[in-house]
């Protein structure tokens, strides 16, 4: 057999669109963004479509999310039901 020659794979250009900014959200327990969920009031009657709430993320230290509007529609574009969405995370101060 030929013996075949071994090329190294180019890295491909990251595309478009590919890359999400969402601070530090992935390091954020789960239940935290839960929790702190539960403090906001209902996103169907509130005025605002970003809201922030600050918690206390253990090692991370004081974090603070953030909140959007996220609007759910069925199919033929009747309107379903709006929830808020944690999309952005950033530490606000370091643990002590």
């Amino acid at each position: 057999m030929g013996k075949r020659a071994v090329t190294e794979a180019q890295p491909s250009a990251p595309q478009s669109g590919t890359h999400v900014d969402n601070g530090i959200l992935a390091r954020v327990p789960g239940e935290l963004i839960g929790q702190a969920s539960m403090t906001l009031p209902d996103a169907a009657t509130a005025p605002d479509d970003e809201m922030y709430v600050e918690v206390d993320a253990g090692w991370l230290g004081r974090v603070r999310l953030k909140f959007s509007k996220h609007k759910y529609r069925r199919p033929k574009g009747k309107f379903s039901a709006v929830s808020w969405q944690c999309g952005y995370a950033e530490a606000v101060a370091k643990p002590e």
